[in-house]
Protein backbone atom coordinates (compact mmCIF):
# COMPACT_ATOMS: atom_id res chain seq x y z
CA UNK A 1 0.00 0.00 0.00
CA UNK A 2 0.99 3.45 -0.38
CA UNK A 3 2.17 5.17 2.73
CA UNK A 4 0.44 8.70 1.34
CA UNK A 5 -2.82 6.58 0.41
CA UNK A 6 -5.65 7.58 2.66
CA UNK A 7 -6.69 5.10 5.20
CA UNK A 8 -9.46 3.47 4.24
CA UNK A 9 -12.95 2.96 6.59
CA UNK A 10 -15.80 1.43 6.52
CA UNK A 11 -18.81 3.14 7.98
CA UNK A 12 -21.84 1.01 8.96
CA UNK A 13 -25.32 2.33 9.87
CA UNK A 14 -28.69 1.30 8.83
CA UNK A 15 -29.63 5.25 9.30
CA UNK A 16 -28.62 6.90 6.49
CA UNK A 17 -28.62 10.21 7.70
CA UNK A 18 -26.30 9.35 10.16
CA UNK A 19 -24.21 7.29 7.93
CA UNK A 20 -24.23 10.16 5.99
CA UNK A 21 -22.68 12.15 8.61
CA UNK A 22 -20.43 9.70 10.12
CA UNK A 23 -19.06 9.47 6.00
CA UNK A 24 -18.54 13.19 5.84
CA UNK A 25 -16.61 13.44 8.97
CA UNK A 26 -14.15 10.28 8.19
CA UNK A 27 -14.28 12.29 4.67
CA UNK A 28 -12.80 15.32 5.89
CA UNK A 29 -10.29 13.88 7.81
CA UNK A 30 -8.93 12.76 4.43
CA UNK A 31 -10.13 9.06 4.94
CA UNK A 32 -11.16 7.05 1.91
CA UNK A 33 -14.78 6.31 3.33
CA UNK A 34 -16.68 3.21 2.24
CA UNK A 35 -20.54 2.78 3.41
CA UNK A 36 -23.02 -0.22 4.14
CA UNK A 37 -25.98 -0.38 5.56
CA UNK A 38 -25.94 -3.63 7.34
CA UNK A 39 -23.83 -6.24 8.67
CA UNK A 40 -24.09 -8.63 5.75
CA UNK A 41 -23.36 -5.46 2.82
CA UNK A 42 -20.45 -4.95 5.32
CA UNK A 43 -18.99 -8.32 5.26
CA UNK A 44 -19.35 -7.80 1.38
CA UNK A 45 -17.73 -4.78 1.34
CA UNK A 46 -14.42 -6.01 3.37
CA UNK A 47 -14.59 -9.06 1.15
CA UNK A 48 -13.80 -7.18 -1.63
CA UNK A 49 -11.59 -4.09 -0.14
CA UNK A 50 -8.54 -5.75 2.34
CA UNK A 51 -7.47 -2.54 2.65
CA UNK A 52 -9.96 -1.21 5.01
CA UNK A 53 -8.44 -0.46 8.38
CA UNK A 54 -11.32 0.51 10.26
CA UNK A 55 -14.72 -0.67 10.92
CA UNK A 56 -16.50 2.05 12.45
CA UNK A 57 -19.95 0.42 12.89
CA UNK A 58 -23.66 1.47 14.72
CA UNK A 59 -24.62 -1.88 17.42
CA UNK A 60 -28.30 -2.01 16.64
CA UNK A 61 -28.60 -2.79 13.19
CA UNK A 62 -31.51 -5.35 11.70
CA UNK A 63 -29.90 -8.85 10.89
CA UNK A 64 -27.08 -8.77 11.85
CA UNK A 65 -25.59 -6.35 15.18
CA UNK A 66 -22.67 -4.55 15.24
CA UNK A 67 -20.84 -6.96 17.76
CA UNK A 68 -22.12 -9.81 15.75
CA UNK A 69 -20.33 -8.23 12.69
CA UNK A 70 -17.21 -7.04 14.27
CA UNK A 71 -17.05 -10.65 16.21
CA UNK A 72 -17.35 -12.04 12.28
CA UNK A 73 -14.87 -9.38 11.19
CA UNK A 74 -12.36 -9.66 13.67
CA UNK A 75 -12.54 -13.56 13.28
CA UNK A 76 -11.72 -13.33 9.73
CA UNK A 77 -9.69 -9.82 9.90
CA UNK A 78 -7.82 -10.17 13.24
CA UNK A 79 -5.66 -7.06 12.55
CA UNK A 80 -8.73 -4.65 11.69
CA UNK A 81 -9.68 -2.07 14.05
CA UNK A 82 -13.24 -1.78 15.28
CA UNK A 83 -15.30 0.75 16.46
CA UNK A 84 -19.15 0.40 17.63
CA UNK A 85 -21.14 3.01 18.23
CA UNK A 86 -24.79 2.98 20.42
CA UNK A 87 -27.13 5.55 21.28
CA UNK A 88 -28.26 2.95 24.12
CA UNK A 89 -25.69 2.74 26.77
CA UNK A 90 -27.08 -0.34 28.39
CA UNK A 91 -25.30 -3.11 26.23
CA UNK A 92 -24.07 -6.06 27.19
CA UNK A 93 -19.77 -5.27 27.82
CA UNK A 94 -18.43 -5.69 24.16
CA UNK A 95 -14.75 -6.32 23.82
CA UNK A 96 -14.50 -3.19 21.01
CA UNK A 97 -14.77 0.46 21.57
CA UNK A 98 -17.75 1.50 22.28
CA UNK A 99 -18.87 5.21 21.15
CA UNK A 100 -22.14 6.81 22.74
CA UNK A 101 -24.49 8.41 19.98
CA UNK A 102 -24.73 11.63 19.36
CA UNK A 103 -20.97 11.57 18.36
CA UNK A 104 -19.30 14.66 17.19
CA UNK A 105 -16.75 16.01 14.99
CA UNK A 106 -13.61 15.63 17.94
CA UNK A 107 -14.88 12.06 18.99
CA UNK A 108 -13.93 10.87 15.04
CA UNK A 109 -11.08 13.16 15.19
CA UNK A 110 -9.70 11.01 18.01
CA UNK A 111 -10.67 7.98 16.84
CA UNK A 112 -9.12 8.74 13.38
CA UNK A 113 -5.76 9.58 15.30
CA UNK A 114 -5.75 6.45 16.89
CA UNK A 115 -5.81 4.40 13.91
Amino acid sequence: MDIDAPKVVLVVDDEPLVLMNAVYMFEDLGFEVLEARGGAEAMSVLESRPDVSLLFTDCRMPGMTGPELAAAASQRWPSLRIVLVSGYVNLDQVRWPLVGKPYDVETIERIARES
